[in-house]
């Protein structure tokens, strides 16, 4: 198989509906392309997180709300260094 066809060939491998002949080229294709080997292990990883989830560690309540209080104070920070800006902007 070609790198070309191997690229053309990676959606029907990823659903599963390449025949038994095809899943061998691309396998003979994959022991000596780099750049398909890479492709194949970053399709696999985004599946593997696609079927996890979000971590619970980030859904958690208490998470929710130290990522609320980080956000607010954050927006303090940003007002104050507006107010800042603009307290030197008039001074000069």
């Amino acid at each position: 198989m070609t790198h070309a066809e191997a690229e053309r060939s990676f959606d029907a491998y990823f659903a599963n509906t390449l025949d038994r002949e095809q899943v061998r080229g691309l396998h003979l294709h994959l022991k000596d392309c780099e750049a398909c080997q890479a492709r194949v292990r970053l399709q696999r990883a985004l599946g593997q997180a696609a079927q996890s989830g979000p971590s619970k560690a980030l859904t958690s309540p208490e998470t929710q709300a130290a990522m609320a209080r980080n956000r607010d104070l954050l927006v303090k920070i940003l007002i104050l260094l507006a107010l800042a800006w603009g307290a030197t902007r008039l001074r000069h």
